[in-house]
């Protein structure tokens, strides 16, 4: 059972002693984080406001977009809604986005679903 300084048990175990096992978990997180949030993704730019998202498409009906501060600062429609107060997390994604995604689709910069094979290796 690992502690945490002292008060007990802890979710993980506790690995500053062995550096090398720290340094492998570091490396195995930062391959995830890169996978899941970069993987297999294509660079796509709204054809309306010029904001430049990641986007992925796993099948015909579901779309990963990843949103950058720059993308979210250039979005007409993000903007009107946190002009209003509103929260844009809650918007699924800009409509005009979605129809630059699916320009991107028809145009073959964005692949219509996963591939077979993991860009990345990861899988």
């Amino acid at each position: 059972m690992s502690t945490v300084s002292g008060t007990g048990w802890a979710k993980a175990p506790d690995y500053t002693d062995d550096p090398e096992r720290l340094a492998a978990i570091a490396a195995a997180t930062a391959r995830d984080r890169k996978h899941y949030l970069r993987g297999g993704m294509s660079p796509i730019e709204c054809r309306t406001c010029h904001a430049n998202v990641l986007v992925k498409k796993t099948s015909p009906h579901h779309t990963s977009v990843q949103w950058n501060d720059d993308a979210l600062d250039a979005c007409h429609e993000i903007s009107a809604i946190r002009a209003e107060g509103g929260n844009a997390a809650l918007l699924p994604t800009c409509p005009r986005l979605s129809a630059s995604i699916d320009h991107g689709v028809a145009e073959g910069l964005v692949p219509r679903e996963s591939p077979d094979v993991d860009p990345d290796g990861y899988w």
